[in-house]
């Protein structure tokens, strides 16, 4: 097998120039939709201060249950932070029993509105449900949803444990 000057093997080099930029393309084209490791640690964070800190409080038997948090129609005991801005009212809430199932909420009184996201420690989208007047839905995932959940963990991320700046 012929050598190029340093040691490299034509077999090697043919490797590293021809195959490892289609890997690079195709590893980039299937990234994960999850935040990367400084999102994933400041949301272990987040669930632990609201875990030791937050308000106690149930997520309803019949959205537990659309959400797969519950079975049989159970409430799901949660620590919360929430806002109120006007008939807008926003949460952050962590399941007690198992703190891997963190679910948003967007709640908006004047219209009769919820939004619940289910997500992780891992800060990926796994659940939608849409709730108007009592009446719950389970929500495809998609592009619009994501990006309204992103949005959502984003300011609550901010909001319990914000990014140190230096200055």
């Amino acid at each position: 097998m012929s050598k190029f000057a340093g040691g490299l093997s034509i077999g090697l080099v043919w490797i590293l120039v021809f195959l490892l930029p289609v890997v690079t393309v195709l590893a980039a084209g299937q990234a994960p939709s999850a935040p990367g490791f400084g999102a994933r640690e400041r949301i272990a964070r987040a669930v632990d201060r609201v875990l030791k800190a937050g308000l106690q409080a149930k997520i309803p038997p019949h959205v537990s249950e659309m959400l797969r948090i519950s079975a049989d129609l159970k409430e799901c005991p949660v620590a919360q932070r929430f806002e109120r801005s006007g008939k807008l009212v926003r949460g952050f809430n962590v399941s007690i029993t198992d703190k891997n199932n963190i679910v948003l909420f967007v709640a908006n009184e004047a219209t009769n509105e919820q939004t619940y996201y289910l997500t992780s420690g891992l800060g990926g989208l796994g659940r939608v449900v849409a709730a108007r007047e009592g009446t719950g839905h389970v929500l495809r995932v998609t592009a619009r949803e994501k990006a309204a959940f992103e949005r959502e963990l984003k300011c609550w991320l901010d909001r319990i444990v914000p990014v140190r700046t230096t200055k």
